[in-house]
């Protein structure tokens, strides 16, 4: 049976995306040691699967179909780091307003996951991945820069449809593909 790096998501506008450049386009000019998320890659992860027989991906979708809400607005708004600001290896920017129904949202597919064998995430934190830190060069002055983007408003975005997106990896980056669909409307 064939293997797939799969994951479930949430798509931002064009618009939004475009926002979260213009900051990416300022952490490059500080030289830190960051590899960015490619623009069109950027996205809120629900729940990463990872390797997965692709036979489980009906059921997966079956899960999908269950969770229950309706289409919402969420805020791009503000940065963090994982795990913490003294060691952080990812940056991220955060939701705002629809952050709580999106949380909402994760903990369904999380119940529905776990019954197929999945292990439930802990402390989910509605974001969108920037990048992941290689080394601590030039931190200082990337820690400045996140301070600036604290409260930076990166738009809004109509949450209307929950996606399992096929990841395959390549030399130069993952390339993400839908694979289904679901309207939350």
């Amino acid at each position: 049976m064939e293997r797939v790096r799969a994951f479930l998501a949430i798509d931002i506008t064009e618009e939004v995306r475009q926002k979260i450049a213009e900051f990416e386009r300022e952490i490059d000019l500080v030289g830190a040691d960051i590899k960015l998320v490619e623009v069109e890659n950027l996205h809120v992860t629900m729940k990463f699967l990872g390797e997965v027989d692709s036979g489980i991906l009906e059921k997966v979708y079956d899960v999908m179909k269950m969770v229950k809400g309706e289409s919402f607005a969420m805020n791009v708004e503000g940065v963090g780091v994982f795990p913490n600001w003294r060691m952080f290896r990812v940056v991220w920017v955060g939701i705002g307003e629809g952050g709580d129904r999106i949380a909402k949202i994760q903990r369904e597919l999380d119940a529905g996951l776990a019954k197929l064998g999945f292990e439930r995430e802990r402390d989910f934190v509605p974001h969108i991945t920037v990048g992941r830190v290689r080394t601590p060069r030039n931190r200082d002055r990337l820690l400045q820069l996140l301070e600036k983007y604290k409260n930076h408003q990166f738009g809004r975005c109509k949450v209307e449809k929950l996606v399992l997106k096929k990841s395959t990896l390549t030399p130069k980056g993952p390339i993400y593909s839908n694979l289904r669909e679901v309207d939350l409307a």
